[in-house]
């Protein structure tokens, strides 16, 4: 099983290839969602798709 994240918007696309290559299944929010989207819709979209959330404060 691959451990699936969802790059938050505050952290460049440029992780994507970083962590696809070390083995994760990745994804920017952009490439799936509104860049403005508050917080509360990532983390849903995150549940609802088996992701979870890589972000920073």
């Amino acid at each position: 099983m691959t451990l699936r994240l969802v790059i938050d918007v505050n952290l460049s696309p440029d992780w994507v290839p970083v962590l696809t290559k070390a083995g994760f299944g990745a994804v920017h929010w952009t490439q799936i969602g509104d860049p403005s989207a508050p917080d509360r819709e990532i983390m849903d979209w995150a549940i609802a798709n088996g992701h979870v959330v890589f972000s920073q404060p």
